[in-house]
């Protein structure tokens, strides 16, 4: 029995070594990819809300990361970047959801916020009103125009949409139509 033990040990042991240099390599390369996001928290009635609770939640919904922004209303992230298919081509490489709590203010919830090399999220606190309506508030993420027209433009081709009619004034851009392309045109 003793030996039958003595040898499980020692393929386990085998295994794992096999194993771990690789595991490690891995976390090594998504350490090293980490995107900064600064967030920069107002309000209604002021430029910065300084000491307010930032909360950085992942796509897995673990939190990466919190702090207190600081006299400027400013705080800056270190999150994880992440690569899937849809995000490949995009300076945008991942995103992350943000929670946003202070102080004589109701909460603020932001979705979808974008994780690049330095990506600026500006956050508007509203403030808490005695006998009014007092209630958490929600926003979308700051994405760039160019990131956010190559996403429409990536869902959009891929399901064979028309583009509408040139604008007026902006001849070298026409919007996406509802209206899909017939299978003889694609």
């Amino acid at each position: 029995m003793r030996k039958r033990v003595l040898h499980c040990i020692g393929l386990l042991a085998l295994v794992l070594s096999t194993f771990v240099p690789v595991l490690s390599r891995a976390v090594a390369v998504q350490a090293s990819d980490r995107g900064e996001i600064e967030f920069r928290v107002g309000s209604s009635n002021s430029t910065r809300v300084a000491g307010a609770r930032v909360i950085v939640i992942n796509h897995e919904g673990k939190v990466v990361s919190t702090g207190l922004t600081d006299t400027q209303g400013l705080y800056i992230a270190h999150v994880p970047m992440y690569k899937t298919k849809w995000n490949e081509r995009y300076d945008a490489k991942g995103v992350v959801n943000a929670i946003v709590v202070a102080d004589g203010y109701n909460e603020q919830a932001v979705f979808i916020v974008p994780i690049t090399e330095h990506t600026i999220q500006p956050v508007i606190l509203q403030p808490i009103q005695p006998n009014g309506r007092n209630a958490p508030s929600v926003s979308l993420g700051n994405f760039s125009s160019y990131d956010l027209a190559g996403y429409i433009n990536r869902y959009a081709s891929e399901l064979h949409l028309k583009r509408q009619g040139p604008i007026p004034g902006e001849p070298s851009y026409s919007p996406w139509s509802p209206q899909q392309a017939s299978a003889s045109s694609r």
